[in-house]
């Protein structure tokens, strides 16, 4: 098949990779912004803890207070009933009042812990769809036009990228370029053909897709000039000696 006939292929692939790597994003930012809410609602529960516990101190104060009063006047025989039975009314209000803010800080108290384990989960969950680190890894690599398959392998120390590649035709050689945020720069060095290439593209903000352009610096008869690349990441896997 001709590169002309195999271009829709590759802008298909293009475009299903685009799709899938947009729903991993949507995926991702539903994720975070649900860890964002957790995060607020936890600030609030948390303030509402403090507040519910003065409450509760205050009220637990005022029960003991009662209490003595109660038991005081208890035990003087010039005190009359009414007095005696306003004083225990007042002693069973507080203790219902000490009983009720007791079960609210109880479910308060709960749902903190909930809140707790939602926001461990979540970042649990942001950690695992997030790489190491952006780059470091297999991947799967298509360039147009022509769509010319192959493997890269990259490793990234600090903003400085390194590596190497094969492609089909026989093309294989070392990578070295540099990230900055999610910026890729890459320059091929073929084992035949010496510097070959620049890349540039763009990493998913998962680290799971890269897509951009490269240009030819070596040029031969024939051979395009430049055009668009995309990388999907590949599980690691052992290469065959």
């Amino acid at each position: 098949m001709s590169a002309r006939g195999r271009l829709p292929a590759a802008l298909a692939l293009l475009v299903l990779s685009a799709a899938g790597a947009a729903r991993g994003d949507a995926a991702a930012d539903a994720t975070r912004a649900e860890l964002a809410r957790d995060r607020k609602r936890l600030v609030a529960d948390s303030r509402n803890l403090v507040d519910l516990s003065r409450r509760l101190e205050s009220a637990l104060s005022q029960l003991a207070s009662s209490s003595r009063a109660l038991a005081d006047v208890a035990a003087r025989t010039d005190v009359s009933l009414e007095e005696l039975t306003r004083r225990e009314d007042a002693v069973a209000e507080t203790e219902q009042e000490v009983r009720t803010l007791l079960e609210r800080r109880r479910l308060l108290a709960d749902r903190l812990v909930e809140r707790r384990r939602s926001i461990a989960a979540l970042e649990a969950e942001l950690a695992v769809r997030k790489p190491a680190d952006p780059v470091s890894g297999r991947w799967a690599v298509l360039m147009d036009p022509g769509e010319q398959r192959g493997v890269f392998r990259m490793t990234l120390d600090g903003t400085i990228v390194s590596g190497n590649y094969t492609l089909e035709g026989g093309y294989s050689g070392s990578l070295r370029g540099t990230l900055v945020d999610d910026l890729l720069r890459l320059e091929r060095v073929d084992s035949r053909l010496g510097f070959s290439g620049v890349y540039y593209g763009r990493v998913d903000r998962e680290g799971s897709g890269i897509a951009g352009t490269w240009e030819a610096t070596n040029y031969t008869a024939g051979s395009p000039g430049g055009g668009r690349w995309k990388a999907v990441r590949e599980e690691e896997r052992e290469e065959t000696p």
